[in-house]
């Protein structure tokens, strides 16, 4: 890329277009409008983008953390939320000016540049821009000016160019900047930093810490930049829209439900990460499983399952832990989703007891789901996965299988190789994808449980 055009054109790029396309665009807005226009259709028009901080679905339910202070906001004032996936970030504005969405939510820092722009809300909550490595690497950088000569990979279009031009500037020496084709949100280019496909990038430090769970061999520890308050984005004729989600914002903070929300996506971090590793599979079934081991047995036996596929999900969601919180506010030994744990009659303080049953209850109700699947083994592991990522992504998968000649009825070696696909916005972006990204453990996920549960039959 060549920097001097980078440096002339950033202004304009930068999170989208300029102040001459904001003026024109913003006489294309109906003539109702700001917050009387969203209070008349009854419904919040929110431009986001699929990641783990704005939202994303999990288990067949929208999570997010931006996706849940907007939807409470949208309650608050008594409307439906409605979503629009924008992939690609330089449109988030011309989209905002012309009407399409009434707000960007999509984990943006507040920049002069872009208070030109358009209007922002009060400050929701604040990050840090981190440079993304892998962990074993035999040099860690540490120091900015280590970068000399190396490259950085970012998203097309990205505001973290200007971040880099500012770093080369300071240390006075050359840093490479690639741009990755296409739109990857920043989730993408942390699994490529991951994986061993580019060396570096730069991330939110609250979008990498979170992706951390999932891909622990990556170090996101080197700041690159000073505290930055994130915002959600407005047009700046709407001022009543503003006002109405500066004080709803104003009290939301300081309320138990943000406290619980920071919690649910912040701090069981660490909780998650038996969700992805390996895991032993030897255990020596000459003496219990767990303590609750009776309980997992009485379960199966009213559903005619072996109590030892239960155990081991058990194991491999929490450690046999009823008190185990995870990620987006999963509870107890079999890891459910507060959307979906009371349908089943479980909630966060339940006994160990309902806690499995529940748990076996939806096993039994995923695997019917999958009659259609002859084989017992592969309906299983198509249980499994479903356990895991939502039954709707796994239909995905399936039917990127049958697009590209797999098995569509087969989980090892043909729907398990769709779970990686479904993480590159050329497949996750098109159909016949309906779910959009997952980017979670299924297929670690299924082999470790299933591996596990076959050693213990033959270990009996």
């Amino acid at each position: 890329m060549n920097k001097t055009i980078a440096i002339g054109i950033f202004g304009i790029i930068l999170f989208g277009c300029g102040t001459a396309v904001k003026e024109q665009a913003n006489k294309k807005v109906n003539k109702k409008k700001d917050l009387e226009a969203i209070l008349d259709r009854d419904t919040l028009i929110v431009l986001t983008e699929n990641g783990a901080l704005s939202y994303y679905e999990y288990k067949d339910k929208y999570l997010g953390f931006e996706y849940e202070i907007l939807d409470s906001f949208a309650r608050h004032i008594g409307v439906e939320l409605r979503l629009i996936n924008v992939a690609n970030p330089a449109d988030f504005v011309s989209k905002l000016n012309s009407g399409e969405g009434d707000v960007i939510a999509c984990n943006k820092p507040i920049h002069m540049e872009d208070k030109k722009l358009h209007a922002f809300s009060i400050p929701y909550t604040h990050s840090f821009e981190v440079l993304v490595q892998r962990k074993s690497e035999d040099s860690v950088i540490r120091d900015i000016s280590m970068l000399k000569d190396k490259t950085i990979y970012i998203r097309n279009k990205s505001s973290f160019m200007k971040r880099i031009l500012h770093l080369e500037d300071e240390i006075g020496e050359n840093i490479n900047i690639e741009s990755i084709p296409g739109f990857p949100v920043a989730e993408d280019l942390i699994e490529m930093v991951s994986r061993g496909e580019i060396n570096f990038t730069i991330a939110m430090e609250n979008t990498a810490r979170i992706e951390q769970a999932c891909h622990p061999n990556i170090d996101i520890s080197t700041l690159l930049s000073v505290r930055q308050n994130i915002a959600f984005g407005l047009r700046e004729s709407d001022e009543k829209l503003k006002e109405k989600l500066d004080y709803f914002l104003d009290d939301f903070l300081e309320s138990e439900a943000y406290k619980l929300l920071r919690k649910k996506y912040f701090d069981y971090m660490e909780e998650t990460n038996f969700h992805i590793e390996e895991l032993d599979s030897t255990t020596n079934l000459n003496i219990e499983l767990s303590k609750y081991d009776e309980l997992f047995k009485a379960s199966a036996l009213k559903r005619n399952w072996d109590w030892r596929f239960l155990a081991s999900i058990a194991y491999q969601e929490s450690r046999y832990n009823p008190n185990a919180r995870g990620f987006g506010g999963a509870y107890g030994m079999m890891q459910f989703m507060p959307n979906t744990g009371p349908s089943f009659g479980v909630y966060p303080d339940s006994p160990p007891a309902v806690q499995i049953d529940a748990g076996m209850r939806y096993i039994d109700q995923l695997y019917n789901q999958w009659k259609h699947i002859e084989s017992r083994e592969q309906r299983l592991k198509f249980t499994l996965a479903s356990y895991n990522a939502g039954k709707g992504h796994i239909e995905d998968a399936v039917r990127l299988a049958e697009k590209l000649g797999y098995n569509p009825l087969v989980w090892d070696d043909n729907v398990e190789l769709m779970i990686k696909n479904l993480s590159i916005p050329e497949y996750y972006r098109n159909p016949p994808v309906k779910y959009g990204a997952y980017r979670g453990p299924a297929k670690n996920y299924v082999k470790s449980i299933y591996s596990r549960y076959m050693s213990w039959k033959l270990n009996e």
